[in-house]
């Protein structure tokens, strides 16, 4: 089995050194107007990249980068690329609530072989190898046992545009929270599927998603053991801006859940 421990070491370097930086941006006061919070947004989330980036560069010069603030989105190159996502719920952040992460992944001729998912304020850093298994601090992580939904914790995120776009997840968010045992929203998607690896929740979907969300967390998920596809039953893609994961016990309980809804709302239409 191919090694790629020496790609993941230099992510664990990186995430640890901006969860440094990022645990120092945190607002102290969290009284602050739309302007204010929207600038510290905007330069919180820079200066994290920033530090990603240049670390990564210096061991790796030669490799490809691409998140929200590259100019050439492509996931396609013959390059080895790393996808960078500097803070994963970055409303959170902003309000002073410390569940958000950085998240880090490597591809190889567009396969990811290892992701690195850090919270800095809980000391939490989880991290995969295509092939090595998944970790939260070094130490094995696997998704959960549980089998049926009815005994399910899950979690979403609502898109941002939840109030004018014409698809959301709020039918299937108000039919799931009547049949799972919870469902929560706590608007970190990857520090959530991060989650769901480490068997704490059952299972997480999303609409809507940038893909730089997703892809560290999906090995990480896969790694664990669990099942990831899109809302509609197909295999999950690198671009893909949805997702539904879960342990693999209760997949297709959610699919048959969600095709119901979709038929329901195809009948309403027509």
């Amino acid at each position: 089995m191919k090694s790629y421990s020496k790609y993941r070491n230099e992510a664990v370097v990186a995430a640890k050194k901006a969860g440094e930086l990022l645990s120092s941006l945190l607002p102290a006061n969290c009284d602050l107007n739309s302007d204010e919070r929207l600038q510290l947004m905007d330069s919180a989330d820079r200066k994290v990249h920033d530090c990603l980036l240049q670390t990564l560069l210096r061991s790796f010069p030669d490799h490809s980068y691409i998140s929200v603030y590259t100019e050439n989105q492509t996931f396609f190159t013959d390059r080895p690329l790393w996808v960078l996502d500097p803070i994963v719920g970055l409303g959170n952040f902003s309000h002073g609530d410390p569940h958000f992460a950085i998240s880090i992944a490597l591809m190889l001729n567009g396969v990811t072989v290892t992701s690195v998912i850090h919270n800095p304020v809980f000391g939490e850093l989880f991290s995969a190898e295509k092939g090595q298994g998944a970790f939260l601090n070094n130490r094995p992580i696997s998704v959960s046992v549980t089998n049926e939904l009815k005994h399910s914790l899950l979690a979403t995120r609502f898109p941002y545009d939840i109030r004018e776009a014409k698809r959301t997840n709020l039918e299937l968010f108000n039919i799931l929270i009547l049949k799972a045992e919870g469902v929560l929203n706590h608007g970190s998607a990857t520090l959530d599927l991060a989650y769901v690896a480490s068997g704490r929740y059952d299972g997480f979907w999303a609409i809507h998603m940038n893909p730089w969300d997703l892809t560290a967390a999906v090995l990480l998920i896969e790694e664990a053991g669990g099942m990831v596809s899109t809302l509609s039953g197909e295999d999950y893609f690198t671009e893909s801006v949805e997702i539904l994961a879960t342990n693999g016990k209760i997949h297709q309980e959610v699919l048959k859940t969600v095709e119901a809804v979709v038929i329901k709302k195809q009948k309403t239409i027509s």
